[in-house]
């Protein structure tokens, strides 16, 4: 039985190697896709981070590629070279366009969160008046506090003795008081968020644009 020659059998085996990387990090951005949520700004931005993960492989499948070139006669040479600059060209320009994509996904990322606290907010406003404007309504001490125990408010500092205006102002006045809090919470949450987000995005950026310019340096050595 005839065996193919050493370099032949290695060029084979590169492009081989090359492939399975290619399809394994194909997978790998296909499972981190899932489950699809294609409205979400965070989905992009998870994507985006899955991309850069599975640079690393994409950039050992060039390589290999090239080994498997150099390794071989002038018609495999030529085949594989032609193999790698598809490989690298694909993979150049969706790294490229990565950049501007990463720049309006944490964009995006900026104004939904702040649209969602703002709704959030808004809709806790009118919960509190629609509250404040029972309280004021209620006409005794005991009807107060079964509006309050229905109404699931929270903690609320226990009603002072003393005329029923004077503990209705108490109540309306905690509960805006607690209304106010809860707003900066949610606000401070969500600019901790868009710290603890903006390394991941920053490390995306980098990570694009070194490996989008390496691949296309690449290209022009081939």
């Amino acid at each position: 039985m005839n065996t193919p020659e050493p370099r032949l059998a290695v060029a084979r085996h590169t492009e081989l190697v090359a492939l399975v990387l290619e399809v394994l990090a194909l997978l790998s951005l296909l499972s981190g896709a899932l489950p699809l949520a294609l409205t979400q700004p965070v989905w992009w931005l998870r994507l985006s981070d899955s991309l850069i993960n599975v640079a690393p492989v994409l950039l050992v499948a060039v390589i290999l590629l090239l080994i498997g070139g150099a390794v071989s006669d002038a018609a495999d040479a030529r085949i594989s070279t032609q193999r790698c600059d598809a490989l690298a060209s694909r993979w150049a320009w969706i790294f490229a366009l990565l950049v501007p994509l990463q720049l309006a996904g944490f964009a995006w990322l900026w104004a939904d969160s702040d649209n969602q606290i703002n709704r959030q907010i808004n809709q806790g406003e009118r919960n509190v008046a629609a509250l404040r404007s029972r309280i004021g309504a209620s006409s005794s001490e005991a009807e107060l506090r079964n509006l309050l125990a229905s109404a699931n408010v929270g903690p609320l500092p226990p009603l002072r003795a003393g005329a029923l205006p004077d503990q209705k102002q108490q109540i309306s006045d905690a509960i805006a008081i607690q209304a106010s809090r809860l707003s900066s919470t949610l606000r401070e949450q969500r600019a901790t968020m868009l710290r603890n987000s903006l390394p991941g995005s920053l490390r995306v950026l980098l990570g694009a644009v070194i490996v989008s310019a390496f691949l296309f340096l690449l290209r022009s050595q081939i």
